[in-house]
């Protein structure tokens, strides 16, 4: 086991891409924007991290990243540390030998609980798939081999709290119900509904921070995400957003709740496997331009408007318009297993349940 310094996170970076070599699911990130996320993402302004390798006869056969989130604890009340990153063989020893690195480093920090995996926090992917491994996973969601559950738990871990994806075609159907209560909902004067307004970027990011920060403050394992954060993600994802697939609800003109679908660009990430090849870009464009796909990233309502049933007006509003822009199935990820009401108003959608990603925890 060896920490990875400076000039060796180009190795820690390539490891997926030989682990994973040949596999028809796994979807590689691109590795400059690993590099990014690990070395300049503005969420290191606030957290620190230590990043491992395992290594066999001078070869990698694991990675694991330790991770200290001052933010998390401060806003749960919490005194734990996570890990992320890990990619591993198919060996319990070699898994136990970088959960244990990553734990004495956290323990040394003075933490008692490792959690994860975060890729590195809720903000970002997280969690380890651990059902339906035959398709490929959608943007920005994870993707492992089959026998990682068994190795995580022959470490000591424990499952802390499984998050679920649900998927809906052009085909499915929202419930009577459901319609009815949208039909109540849009007679109320006071209410705006429209779809995000791409010459106004950088006021619609703010709106969506607030919402996102008030509404998700009392969920497990949520962390405020910062004006810093916020906007370096934008940034990245500016360039794909498409208005059809967003939506802003405002009352009597203050922010109230949306919701932000985007492409499934994971058909072009498969194409470029992990590089921006010039040779491969053609191909890569004539993909994205077919994609019609995508992925219900952030749905939010601000808790002075629970129970007005807003939630239901935001997914129709972004289903109905996708469709009408030629979009056929869209994955709407992540929600928490005992999130019953968010999980209700997307049945109540037509939604179904297709994958389950775990986060594990045991103390230190």
């Amino acid at each position: 086991m060896c920490k990875v310094e400076k000039a060796d996170i180009k190795e820690f970076i390539a490891f997926p891409f030989d682990l994973y070599k040949g596999n028809e699911f796994y979807v590689p990130e691109l590795k400059t924007e690993t590099k990014h996320l690990l070395t300049k993402d503005p969420f290191w302004l606030h957290a620190e991290r230590e990043l491992f390798l395992a290594k066999r006869n001078g070869k990698a056969v694991g990675r694991i990243a330790a991770i200290v989130n001052e933010n998390h604890n401060k806003h749960a009340g919490d005194n734990i540390g996570f890990f992320g990153f890990f990619e591993c063989e198919n060996n319990p020893e070699t898994a136990r030998a970088l959960i244990q690195a990553a734990a004495d480093w956290l323990k040394a920090k003075g933490k008692d609980a490792i959690r994860g995996p975060v890729n590195p926090s809720t903000n970002h992917t997280c969690g380890v798939l651990s059902d339906n491994f035959d398709s490929m996973p959608c943007i920005m969601m994870p993707y492992n081999f089959p026998y990682y559950d068994e190795l995580l738990k022959s470490t000591g871990l424990e499952k802390a709290k499984d998050l679920l994806a649900f998927e809906r075609t052009d085909k499915d159907s929202f419930s009577p119900r459901m319609e009815k209560i949208i039909l109540r909902i849009l007679r109320n004067p006071e209410l705006t509904i429209r779809s995000i307004n791409m010459n106004d970027f950088d006021n619609e990011v703010k709106y969506v921070r607030e919402i996102y920060n008030a509404a998700w403050s009392q969920n497990y394992g949520f962390v405020p995400i910062t004006e810093a954060e916020i906007n370096d993600t934008a940034k990245q994802l500016k360039m794909i957003v498409k208005p059809e697939l967003t939506c802003m609800i405002e009352i009597k003109g203050e922010a109230a709740g949306f919701a932000i679908s985007i492409p499934n660009m994971n058909h072009v990430l498969k194409i470029l496997n992990g590089n921006l090849n010039p040779f491969k870009l053609p191909k890569a464009l004539l993909a994205w331009r077919k994609i019609r796909d995508c992925r219900m990233i952030m749905l939010g309502v601000h808790p002075e408007h629970r129970g007005r049933g807003l939630e239901l007006l935001l997914v129709k509003h972004v289903v109905d318009n996708g469709i009408a822009k030629g979009w056929n199935k869209a994955e709407l990820s992540w929600m928490l297993e005992d999130n019953k009401a968010i999980i209700s108003v997307i049945e109540e959608a037509g939604c179904k349940k297709t994958k389950t990603y775990r986060l594990y925890q045991k103390n230190i």
